[in-house]
């Protein structure tokens, strides 16, 4: 029975990661010509092709998906099993940044698991826009942050590509009136201006009736009746009901959710980071 080598898994996780052989070398202190033969090799072992190249860079095939998400989860076995082996338990402060939205999405099946397993970790998390979030970061307020990317500078890795959704309230129909009455996050939401550049090149009449800065408020406006908005689709809840084409609302583009960890991440940081792609990799499968 074959059996991994934890090297090339955790060389095609960088690759992943980074976008390119390059900057996985530079990450792991390895030759490019060394990363790409021991992947090469993992390849040949398996029988499968786990990544594309081309000249926009280098992205995982849907078998390379598969093995990166299990991959995550040994290395992840493999550095507790070192760090319990040295007495290196996780702990102190973890400050997290995080958009309410993506709270009860991504890190609600997180937390209590993560808490579980790290006992002496003290978990903070902070509610923000991802354009505030990514400066208190780097100003060293945060230990990791989950953000939308910023599709003009994006900063971080690439946790998920995350679909938007038009959404009204059950029982209720106001996507019908001639002029489109809008919910939508307060201003520097990265979602905002292409949700109206989007109702703009559709050419629907719209108006802004209700602005917030929090997922409950916004859903609280929406499940009252008067207005309509667009949620990423992991954020909506059953007591909306989804619209689309029919209902003449455009399409909407794709959010990219970035990770990204402090500038000298410590140990719980780290594993937080393994835990959450673990936890989206996860939900990419049962898609």
């Amino acid at each position: 029975m074959p059996h991994f080598d934890l090297a090339a898994l955790a060389m095609l996780v960088a690759v992943a990661e980074t976008g390119g052989f390059t900057a996985a070398s530079q990450r792991l202190g390895r030759t490019q010509s060394a990363v790409s033969v021991r992947i090469q090799d993992l390849e040949n072992q398996l029988g499968h092709r786990l990544l594309e190249r081309s000249r926009r860079g280098v992205t995982p095939t849907a078998a390379g998906e598969r093995l990166i998400g299990h991959a995550r989860r040994l290395l992840a076995i493999e550095r507790e099993a070192l760090a319990d082996l040295a007495g290196d338990a996780a702990s102190g402060r973890l400050r997290i940044g995080i958009p309410d939205d993506y709270m009860d999405a991504y890190l609600r099946p997180l937390i209590a698991r993560f808490a579980a397993e790290n006992p002496k970790v003290e978990l903070e998390l902070h509610c923000d826009l991802s354009r505030r979030i990514e400066p208190a970061l780097a100003a060293g307020e945060f230990d990791l942050a989950v953000v939308t990317q910023d599709p003009d500078r994006p900063v971080g890795e690439v946790l998920r590509r995350e679909p938007m959704v038009w959404v009204a309230g059950r029982g209720h129909r106001p996507e019908l009136q001639e002029t489109l009455p809008l919910a939508l996050f307060s201003e520097g939401c990265r979602a905002r201006p292409r949700i109206l550049s989007a109702l703009r090149a559709a050419g629907r009449e719209h108006r802004l009736v209700f602005s917030c800065s929090h997922t409950s408020g916004m859903l609280s406006a929406v499940e009252a009746g008067f207005c309509v908005t667009a949620l990423t689709e992991s954020a909506v809840p059953p007591s909306l009901r989804r619209l689309g084409g029919q209902e003449g609302l455009p399409a909407l583009p794709d959010l990219a959710v970035g990770l990204i960890l402090g500038p000298r991440p410590g140990l719980a940081a780290r594993r937080f980071a393994d835990a959450l792609r673990e936890e989206m990799a996860g939900a990419r499968l049962a898609a």
